[in-house]
């Protein structure tokens, strides 16, 4: 495991346990946020949810009725299958 300092990524990481809906026009899908950076997500979903280079609206609600959601498009760039969960990986654009 790599030490956080010697961290080789230009944004670092922000660890999160929280609800995250992906959507399109026809689909819906939540999951649970495992990370969080500039650029991109670690979300674990239901197995055989998404697939590699599927496009998605992403909003990660807030925990504070205050404050506006996070938006943003999101492309899936990995997809590590497992038997009931897969840890999917979505570079993010249009951040909003």
């Amino acid at each position: 495991m790599i030490p956080a300092h010697e961290e080789q990524r230009l944004y670092s990481r922000m660890q999160l346990d929280a609800k995250v809906i992906l959507a399109t026009t026809k689909e819906r899908v939540e999951g649970i946020c495992r990370n969080l950076s500039a650029e991109g997500v670690l979300m674990e979903v239901a197995a055989g949810k998404c697939q590699l280079g599927q496009e998605w609206r992403l909003v990660l609600p807030s925990a504070d009725a205050g404050v506006e959601p996070l938006t943003a498009t999101a492309r899936v760039i990995r997809v590590e299958a497992g038997e009931q969960t897969d840890q999917v990986a979505l570079v993010l654009s249009e951040v909003h």
